[in-house]
């Protein structure tokens, strides 16, 4: 099911905060686990608005599940855009903004340049829901129109547990990064599929 921005509500917000809470960089911009669940959801609601008015969203019936993607040319984002974004992310991370600054700033110097490819976001599964396939079927959805677009797809995976995962759907380790005093991040890249010849 696909949300415009308008029906993206505080239910899918929650259901990325809860698939994150415990990611090592999340847990490393965000330390405080008293606040942590609350601050992502401040989070993903910029996430969601970005990635709703600028690319697309794709989510479960259930709202358990979310695919974040931008399309070509879209990311990085443009220093104007990050700027407009600036003080709603001073607001959300509030003591931590200076680590949250940095690691985005670490993380989009690392991306390819700006090209025929497509930025996965963000792939989040609740946890209960968690190895029934679902976060497979929302991957697949949007690597089927990276393919038909004959468009690379590319992410950055913030857990080592989760570079298997993407390797399976054919994507391949492009580096690894290490933020500053905190956890390895590693940036993947997947060639579009050549359609067989007819």
């Amino acid at each position: 099911m696909r949300f415009p921005a308008t029906e993206v509500d505080q239910t899918l917000r929650r259901t990325l905060a809860q698939a994150f809470e415990h990611d090592p960089t999340v847990t490393y911009v965000l330390p405080d686990e008293r606040t942590r669940l609350k601050r992502l959801e401040r989070v993903y609601g910029i996430y969601l608005s970005v990635f709703t008015r600028l690319g697309f969203v794709v989510a479960t019936d259930a709202l358990d599940a979310a695919a974040l993607w931008l399309p070509p040319q879209r990311y990085p984002l443009t220093v104007a855009q990050n700027l407009r974004l600036l003080p709603a992310i001073l607001f959300t991370f509030g003591r931590q903004s200076a680590r949250a600054l940095t690691a985005m700033s670490v993380l989009e110097g690392a991306c390819p340049p700006r090209g025929h490819y497509w930025y996965l976001g963000v792939l989040g599964v609740v946890p209960p829901q968690q190895g029934r396939g679902i976060g497979t079927k929302l991957l697949e959805r949007g690597l089927a129109i990276c393919d038909k677009a004959g468009a690379g797809a590319y992410l950055e995976a913030t857990s080592e547990a989760h570079v298997p995962f993407y390797e399976r759907h054919g994507f391949r380790v492009r580096s690894e990064l290490s933020l500053r005093d905190g956890p390895r991040v590693w940036t993947m890249w997947r060639d579009p599929l050549l359609a067989a010849p007819s």
